[in-house]
């Protein structure tokens, strides 16, 4: 098989991303073959296909039409590169916020959820940031699969709570805020319920229940109140990174301390 054909061949599997030892098979040569190597750089300077991380064998397939992003999108390759790396990986974040509706922040990356830390991956113009998370397989996810290859996305109650704990780093309790508006009529409360237990961390539990019902969304709030309702409770800062000067109140009910004059963009979201 020609190299042409072999990348043909993996692209009529839906694929875009493939190791070096399976393109050296598919061409009837040993993996070790400096030939292969050989090969491979040859199609990368032709932009044929791009490295898809500095340290490994995986390749990404570039078609025509997505020549100058260096990449074709993320979702097309991101699952079979993550196969190997972490397979219980999931998209998070604001973007698992921006899948399911929620867009209000631009990113220029792709966050994605793993057990361990790794360093940012760049991918022609496409850039993949890891968050490490220690109870990943516990979270709730789905497969996409209406798009060319199937990947990992964390639920719209998941991905509520992860962004409350990454709170500092996505934009603080306003992005979560705003996120939490655009989601509340299609949360599910069994949903809610085994997210809360997949995370199973009630200080997070609080800071959404406070949000939720200071949104007005009482319905989600009430399903959080009755999963805290056997766990014991302290009062928790609602913002992780707070100024210092700020006066806090503590909302009794759900035992969360927040600063009212930092909470005003509430009544914009409402």
């Amino acid at each position: 098989m020609s190299p042409d054909e072999a990348l043909r061949h993996i692209q009529a599997q839906h694929r875009y991303h493939f190791e070096q030892a399976e393109f050296a098979a598919l061409l009837g040569m040993a993996p070790t073959d400096l030939a292969v190597t050989g090969v491979l750089s040859r199609l990368s300077r032709k932009k044929r296909i791009v490295a898809a991380a500095k340290r490994t064998s995986g390749w990404v397939i570039v078609p025509p039409e997505y020549e100058h992003y260096g990449a074709p999108p993320v979702t097309w390759w991101l699952d079979d590169y993550m196969k190997r790396l972490e397979p219980r990986y999931y998209v998070g974040l604001l973007s698992a916020a921006r899948y399911w509706g929620s867009a209000h922040y631009a990113l220029q990356t792709t966050q994605v959820m793993v057990s361990r830390a790794r360093r940012s991956a760049a991918v022609g113009v496409h850039r993949l940031d890891f968050t490490v998370k220690a109870r990943l397989d516990e979270t709730p996810t789905v497969v996409v699969r209406g798009d060319v290859a199937p990947w990992r996305v964390s639920t719209r109650e998941a991905t509520l709570l992860d962004l409350l704990r990454a709170q500092v780093s996505i934009g603080g309790v306003e992005a979560v805020a705003r996120v939490s508006n655009d989601f509340a009529k299609d949360l599910n409360a069994d949903e809610m319920t085994r997210a809360l237990d997949g995370l199973d961390h009630t200080s997070t539990a609080q800071r959404l229940g406070f949000l939720l019902e200071a949104l007005g969304h009482v319905g989600p709030a009430r399903r959080i109140r009755k999963w805290m309702a056997p766990r014991r409770t302290v009062s928790v800062p609602l913002e992780l990174q707070a100024p210092d000067d700020c006066a806090l109140e503590l909302n009794k009910d759900w035992g969360v301390l927040y600063a009212p004059g930092r909470l005003l963009f509430l009544d914009e979201i409402r």
